[in-house]
């Protein structure tokens, strides 16, 4: 009878910790990112590169833009947060230099948070009906 208890116990302990959840937890966007395409609305196209530095769900960072056709540059220096149930990052401009304006950027963030999709809005060829598209990876 002894025996039945222990193995009913092992039994019991197997089943409750098989049940437990085995989520991973949420992957830092933190680091360095490559723009690897990013159109406007009016077609212009753009490179860049940005950094992003994270502290909670809040993040900073500076972003590089140089539009393809060598007409507008300059940075764009961001905060924003990550909304870990939907998986987008939201960021908007802070300070900004050369000749772009100030955007919000919206990124649904896939692949183990290693791949941003997403759009920008406000200005600099991306209004709310319109919006500039862009990717990002991490590198």
């Amino acid at each position: 009878m002894r025996i039945i208890k222990i193995l009913l116990a092992v039994l019991i302990v197997q089943t409750i910790v098989s049940c437990q959840s085995k989520s991973q937890p949420e992957p830092s966007l933190a680091g360095n990112w490559k723009i690897t395409s990013a159109v406007g609305n009016d077609g212009r196209n753009w490179n860049g590169s940005f950094t992003l530095k994270q502290q909670g769900a809040d993040y900073s960072g500076l972003i590089l833009w140089d539009a393809v056709d060598g007409l507008s540059t300059g940075t764009d220096s961001v905060a924003g947060n990550y909304n870990i149930s939907t998986k987008v990052l939201t960021m908007h401009s802070v300070v900004i230099t050369g000749n772009i304006e100030p955007v919000v950027y919206t990124m649904n963030v896939s692949n183990g948070g290693k791949t941003m999709n997403g759009i920008w809005t406000g200005s600099s060829d991306g209004t709310i009906d319109n919006p500039g598209k862009w990717s990002a990876e991490k590198e």
